[in-house]
């Protein structure tokens, strides 16, 4: 029986949070929580952007619309880095990317620092779906599934939660002071990230594909873009066309690829 012990322990990857199961998937809730955060954190200040970082209203879109778009490839991208090089890892980096955004954001007040910001915010949003994958290797059996609902939850309960904070921040304090928030909550999560996950062996060793990663990032990004900017743009501009079927040929491409 002692011979085959290693070999159970191996296969099977729940023991290494079995001694605390309900903080771990705690903590994959909270940061789950706060990343989703991201997606309506500057919607209630949307109409004062121009005047706020001195640019134009189509310029000043871009600080919601980025959020979105990075989030859109990074997801996909993050899950398949996980299955590489480990759950916890990515997800310990994902904390720190949100957290160095919006850094970024909250000692800048000019369009360009703050799309960089609020694209390192977006790529954070990776973090939801390797939280989900993560809990379902490592919550025990009755609670996988009620787990599993909670974090996929956090998606559309983060951006709701955020509108009515964001609203109430900027209403009575200055604006940075939504990304100073974002940057304490990062830091939690990623304290409570690197303390509390176990780690967990790669469930895949083979290498990262990059030119598909960048085919489908273009075709995401592509498709995402002329979506959101079509009521600015027009929907038969051709700049919303462009990037629209642009975006589903590359997506065809990177299928057969």
């Amino acid at each position: 029986m002692d011979d085959h012990a290693p070999t159970d322990s191996h296969s099977t990857p729940a023991p290494p949070a079995a001694s605390a199961p309900i903080l771990v998937i705690l903590v994959l809730g909270f940061s789950s929580l706060c990343a989703s955060l991201m997606q309506s954190l500057v919607i209630p200040i949307q109409p004062e952007l121009p005047h706020l970082l001195d640019t134009t209203a189509a310029n000043a879109s871009w600080v919601v619309t980025a959020t979105l778009l990075a989030g859109g490839v990074s997801m996909p991208v993050s899950g398949r880095l996980a299955d590489i090089y480990g759950r916890k890892p990515i997800l310990v980096a994902s904390a720190i990317i949100l957290a160095v955004g919006s850094l970024i954001c909250a000692l800048f007040s000019t369009i360009g620092p703050i799309l960089i910001g609020r694209v390192l915010q977006g790529v954070a949003m990776g973090y939801i779906p390797v939280a989900i994958s993560f809990v379902r290797e490592i919550a025990p059996p009755h609670l996988r599934n009620s787990a599993v609902a909670g974090i996929s939850a956090t998606l559309g309960v983060g951006g709701a939660l955020g509108l009515p904070i964001s609203a109430w921040i900027a209403q009575d304090f200055d604006w940075h002071m939504l990304f100073w928030l974002s940057t304490v909550l990062a830091v939690l999560m990623t304290v409570f990230s690197a303390l509390v996950l176990p780690h967990v062996a790669p469930v895949d060793r083979a290498g990262f594909d990059a030119l598909g990663a960048i085919g489908l990032a273009i075709g995401i990004v592509g498709i995402l873009a002329g979506v959101s900017k079509g009521n600015d743009w027009g929907w038969t501009a051709p700049s919303t066309l462009v990037m629209i079927i642009g975006g589903i040929i590359v997506l065809i491409g990177w299928g057969f690829y």
